[in-house]
């Protein structure tokens, strides 16, 4: 087991003054970026601890803290969780990571080296099916059975040449400049997917004892038109089927976090924040906690999955998931980001994400279904939101 963890090589002073977006490399490393910071981890990395674990947060903190004896000094556990997090997870422990505060300011999007080519598209499952989803949903509505559930689709772009995943990583960092931006390998040798994406939301970020939760509920597609723009920014700020959707989610993210916070701010109404294709609300949560040996991955799977991605009650949504949507999300609408042996790190929604394999990439979109949501609307919602990464490919609908 000690071959796991060798020990890691130190950065050149030459590899500190390039972007680490520079070191990243598909095929052996993992990339996470947010608005102000970025990380690169590199091989060596090891499996989770797993003989005599109970559940993921037990194996992750006895991962580092075994790292951690063997004379590492700043291990981290790096990479995904998907939507079922027992079910399905791709966490890996690093000993050769790095984090450097990088702010990013809005770039002009580079274009890729190579472009696609020619490319089929298919929807999965289709726009009739995904209509009569929404309307399943809200009959069960009717019914009581449940407040809001989230339904997605996918889109499989079939590309005429190998995509360039680095280039397409770079296009959405620089498109999305307040994102967070991530791309994790999904699976072992030469065979294999990456998970990447430019999500918006913020599930939760540790450092020290202090936590930041960003939620994101409501959303109404941009216009180029500025004078349309607005006035879909104000109609969305002003919709009280929107306000309802966010306060579900508020109201449960909050429920999480108060067992585990001393101080918890909650602004009283949510604000507007963008995209370059969507608008949002948005309610940022700022805490203070109670025990500081509270990991950010623990308050992360206490979290999950927020009425944002799955919807309210929870059981009874992810009930009506699984028998409405007839596809496995896998990674999607779970998390992605990072901890380390002190508890510090950053985990994000998996959204506006996409897997990508070879010539062939998956995208994922899904919207908010509560009472009084129009099927039409919400489909032209899931389309707004593979946007993101189509532009980044550079393909535009």
């Amino acid at each position: 087991m000690k071959s796991h963890f060798d020990v890691s090589s130190t950065p050149s002073d030459a590899s500190l003054q390039a972007p680490l977006l520079d070191g990243y490399a598909p095929e052996n490393s993992l990339y996470f970026s947010s608005p102000r910071q970025s990380l690169l981890a590199k091989p060596p990395f090891a499996n989770l601890l797993d003989a005599g674990m109970q559940g993921l947060l037990q194996r992750v903190t006895e991962s580092l803290r075994f790292a951690r004896e063997l004379g590492h000094s700043n291990p981290r556990v790096v990479g995904a969780i998907g939507f079922d997090a027992e079910a399905q997870s791709w966490l890996r422990l690093s000993t050769c990571s790095e984090i450097r505060n990088t702010p990013r300011i809005a770039a002009k999007a580079p274009q890729l080296n190579s472009s696609p080519g020619n490319y089929q598209l298919r929807e999965v499952p289709t726009a009739n099916i995904y209509l009569n989803g929404v309307k399943d949903a809200l009959a069960r509505f009717v019914r009581g059975e449940l407040e809001k559930v989230v339904l997605s689709r996918t889109l499989e772009v079939q590309c005429e040449h190998t995509l360039d995943i680095k280039q397409l990583l770079g296009n959405l960092e620089a498109r999305n400049p307040n994102a967070y931006t991530f791309a994790v390998k999904l699976g072992e040798g030469k065979h294999f997917r990456t998970l990447i994406g430019a999500s918006p939301e913020l599930l939760i970020s540790r450092q020290g004892n202090r936590i930041v939760a960003n939620p994101l509920a409501g959303t109404e597609p941009r216009s180029s038109d500025p004078a349309i723009d607005q006035a879909r920014a104000e109609q969305l700020f002003a919709s009280a089927k929107d306000r309802y959707e966010h306060a579900l989610v508020i109201q449960a993210v909050v429920a999480a976090l108060q067992p585990f916070c001393k101080e918890l701010q909650v602004p009283a109404e949510p604000s507007l924040i963008n995209t370059p294709t969507l608008w949002h609300l948005s309610t940022r949560i700022e805490g203070v906690l109670e025990d500081p040996q509270t990991s950010s991955l623990e308050l992360a799977l206490a979290m999950h999955p927020t009425p944002a991605v799955c919807g309210y009650p929870t059981d009874k949504a992810r009930t009506a998931i699984r028998e409405i949507e007839g596809y496995d999300r896998g990674m999607f609408t779970g998390m992605v980001g990072w901890c380390d042996s002190a508890g510090d790190g950053e985990w994000v929604v998996t959204i506006r994400c996409a897997e990508v394999e070879a010539q062939a990439i998956r995208l994922y979109a899904g919207a908010g279904v509560v009472a009084g949501s129009n099927p039409e609307k919400e489909l032209a919602e899931t389309g707004a939101k593979f946007n993101t990464m189509l532009n980044a490919l550079g393909i535009h609908l």
